[in-house]
């Protein structure tokens, strides 16, 4: 038998050790060389490749995985150096995700600084959330005050006078008996015991016939008691809220005889908690708009505009931003005075007031800066050719001891783009600094 004939080829080890260095650099998974294929002066290099196409396996199980945030894959082997980045980076990511539970357990004095740029986002996102942590406790401390200032008042009324009442079982509401502290109301307990008066008479025109079926489909359904709130008119004709809890007398075999209860005047509670609302309303506002102005603020801005995104990706329209700079304000306060210089901005909002559409934002996003959120290009451009108008016109009359002008910059963002509102409406800024030519004016 010819030995040499069967001894490992050369050429053939060193085929094999390319084609899996052909395939770890197109980044396929390579098959491992059998170190008894390849002669011996060649085994040393096979198990080279060999080990490479091990860390390479120990990278792909290892990397593919963090890559999708899963840090749970197994470690590479301490010898693979090529694995070093990002074992360093699982590192950091492990402790930037303790850290970031840390934080949503309410410890605000986590930092990072081994991210770089993505460390001053970091720690900027804790910083405001402290804030806004801060802001929201001291906001439910105002809630609970208002809400404690509610419960003294309903305990107050809880606490004054009762009026007991017995109904019949008819169409009228016919009383059987009455508290004389009926009074309260301006009625006569006389009136509803002699018939003269029937419950059913003064209760609200608006309320009676929802009261009535309601009373009627709880009794109906086997409830012993419930409670119902509505309007009575008093004698004196005025309008009056009660509280009305009311029992259903059952006879033996569990059909109802009668109706009692006793109904309390809860108007002034309802007035309460109409003005506690209506106080609230009015923060909300006030937390939503510009002061000079009355327009929205930047954070009434983003509230709606990230609303109005929100839409316009479900309805497929896109949205246009007319970024407006008012020009020469500075000058204006410098020269007339800064009562001048808020007229001016005063009058821009009243020329974008009377230009926008019902369902269009606006808002001054701060100094002399306006924005207008459009619903679409079409309308955008429209807008925008509006403004430049108005603008033109009310300077044309010369009412006023200053020229009003404005830079405008106008984009567009079609629904399917990646896209933030800050984005586009820096993008907007940018247009309507480097808009070229005279500003809107003339």
């Amino acid at each position: 038998m010819d030995t040499a004939a069967n001894a490992p080829d050369t050429a053939e080890c060193l085929d094999a050790v390319r084609v899996v260095l052909d395939d770890l650099l197109a980044a396929r998974t390579p098959q491992r060389i059998a170190a008894s294929s390849c002669p011996a002066d060649a085994r040393a290099l096979v198990e080279a490749v060999d080990r490479l196409v091990g860390f390479m396996e120990e990278l792909a199980a290892f990397v593919l995985p963090l890559a999708h945030g899963d840090l749970s894959a197994p470690m590479p082997s301490r010898d693979n150096a090529m694995a070093a980045p990002f074992v360093e980076l699982h590192s950091h990511l492990s402790r930037l995700t303790w850290q970031a539970g840390e934080i949503a357990r309410g410890d605000y004095s986590q930092r990072i600084d081994f991210m770089g740029d993505f460390s001053q986002a970091f720690n900027a996102m804790v910083q405001q959330l402290a804030e806004r942590e801060r802001r929201l406790t001291a906001e439910i401390a105002r809630r609970q005050d208002a809400e404690a200032m509610l419960q003294r008042e309903r305990d107050l009324l809880v606490a004054g006078p009762l009026v007991t009442f017995r109904w019949e079982i008819d169409d009228q509401g016919t009383v059987q008996y009455v508290s004389p502290n009926v009074s309260v109301f301006g009625y006569s307990a006389d009136e509803f015991l002699g018939g003269r008066r029937t419950y059913d008479s003064v209760i609200h025109p608006d309320d009676l016939a929802w009261v009535t079926e309601e009373g009627n489909e709880k009794a109906r359904s086997g409830l012993e008691t419930w409670t119902q709130e509505y309007r009575l008119v008093d004698a004196a004709g005025e309008t009056r809220w009660i509280r009305d809890y009311t029992h259903a007398v059952r006879g033996a075999e569990g059909v109802v005889t009668a109706y009692e209860g006793y109904i309390i005047d809860i108007t002034a509670q309802k007035r309460a908690e109409t003005e506690l609302r209506r106080r609230e309303e009015q923060l909300r506002m006030l937390s939503l708009t510009d002061e000079l102005t009355g327009l929205y603020n930047r954070r009434g801005l983003y509230a709606l505009g990230e609303h109005m995104m929100r839409s316009a990706q479900r309805h497929k329209s896109g949205m246009g931003v007319v970024f407006l700079d008012l020009v020469g304000l500075a000058a204006v306060n410098e020269r007339l005075g800064h009562s001048q210089g808020d007229q001016a901005l005063r009058d821009l909002a009243d020329v974008l007031t009377a230009c926008i559409r019902e369902s269009d934002v606006l808002a001054r996003a701060g100094g002399d800066e306006f924005v207008v959120l459009v619903e679409d290009d079409a309308a955008a451009e429209a807008l925008a050719a509006r403004i430049r108008r108005r603008i033109a016109a009310g300077n044309a009359k010369k009412l006023r001891a200053y020229k009003l002008e404005a830079r405008l910059g106008l984009v567009f963002w079609p629904a399917g783009e990646a896209a933030t509102l800050q984005g586009l409406l820096e993008r907007a800024g940018r247009l309507s600094t480097e808009t070229k030519g005279a500003p809107c004016s003339d």
